[in-house]
């Protein structure tokens, strides 16, 4: 399970060969996991009081069983429930077969390790001693466990969130060739500092680590707001390790996909939706996923919206990027900023 940041810093040291090793993930499983946090612990989470509430009917189908223990409320979890995703195009099956192909021994280690820290009095018995038992059996009501909470809670809003981390990966690429490390971690998070050609994370572990040529793999993500995430944090792991971070345009996951009704009057409700969601630079694909149209549709909406001044066209190797112009921003200043409110704590 990735780290989550409390009070101290831990330094990233990136050696030869680690800034081209960079690369951008998404994770469905990610997501779950941490949506499973969200909805164990919903006081600490009042950003997603929308989702909460729409779960409501729905979350009552949702036997989470063993699954329900080794999600920790707070702390540290099994390691291999939370696998780093190894690319863009990451699946939900591909999370789970990597799960699943977990070694017996490992599973064993961790949810002994995790049962420690549980105090028995708390967990039904008959869950408790299925996570100290056969770690081979656990493992498979684990994986299944995953797979019916993807499907409750999170499949239903993939295509959304998938679309905004697509344009929240696009936006972060852009940074980065156009600035370097430097020019990516500039507004990543306010955690993150680029600082000596090493990556300075407030909150976590103090001490340092040494990329060693692993590179870093960034990971967005819908659920995980306001904090960062880092795993694996061991020197010794081949691995590279995973940074988990807000994405942007985390607001607009709970917009209504038209945006603003006098908007939506003026420009109609299609066009208003696909121009309130080029507030991030997206594709054709991209925006079609978040407000669940047809791409021909959304390339017809585009096109409208371009010859009026409202959006940008840019081309970036095969694909063509969708931005509202500064006049389409004030049109829809009334609508939710890229980025979400700023952490209070």
């Amino acid at each position: 399970m990735p780290v989550i940041v409390g009070g101290m810093t831990l330094v990233l040291r990136f050696g030869s060969g680690d800034a081209a090793r960079c690369r951008f993930a998404v994770s469905p499983l990610q997501e779950t996991m941490s949506a499973l946090l969200v909805l164990n612990a919903p006081s600490r989470h009042a950003w997603y009081l929308p989702w909460l509430r729409g779960i409501q009917d729905v979350v009552a189908e949702l036997d989470l069983g063993l699954l329900g223990i080794a999600v920790p409320v707070r702390g540290h979890g099994p390691d291999f429930l939370w696998p780093s995703p190894t690319g863009p195009l990451t699946t939900i099956e591909d999370d789970l077969a990597r799960v699943q192909a977990t070694d017996p021994d490992v599973v064993a280690t961790e949810l002994t390790e995790h049962a420690r820290r549980l105090d028995p009095r708390s967990v039904p018995a008959h869950l408790y001693s299925a996570l100290t038992g056969d770690p081979v059996e656990a493992r498979d009501k684990l994986v299944a466990r995953q797979r019916e909470a993807w499907r409750i809670l999170i499949a239903p809003l993939w295509d959304r969130i998938r679309g905004l981390l697509d344009a929240d990966i696009t936006t972060r690429a852009r940074q980065l060739a156009d600035g370097g490390l430097e020019g990516l971690f500039a507004n990543l998070h306010r955690r993150a500092k680029w600082e000596s050609d090493s990556l300075h994370l407030t909150g976590l572990r103090r001490g340092s680590l040494d990329l060693r040529g692993r590179g870093l793999i960034l990971v967005p993500t819908a659920f995980g707001w306001p904090n960062l995430g880092l795993g694996p944090t061991s020197d010794t792991s081949a691995a590279p390790p995973a940074l988990v971070y807000p994405m942007l345009g985390a607001a607009r996951l709970w917009d209504p996909p038209a945006g603003s009704p006098a908007i939506a009057r003026l420009l109609g409700a299609g066009r208003a939706a696909v121009l309130a969601q080029t507030l991030i630079p997206s594709t054709t694909s991209s925006l079609a996923r978040r407000v669940d149209l047809a791409p021909a549709t959304v390339s017809q909406h585009l096109t409208v919206l371009r010859d009026a001044g409202l959006v940008t066209a840019e081309r970036r190797g095969r694909e063509v990027f969708y931005q509202q112009t500064p006049l389409a921003a004030a049109l829809t200043s009334g609508t939710h900023l890229s980025s979400p409110p700023a952490d209070p704590r």
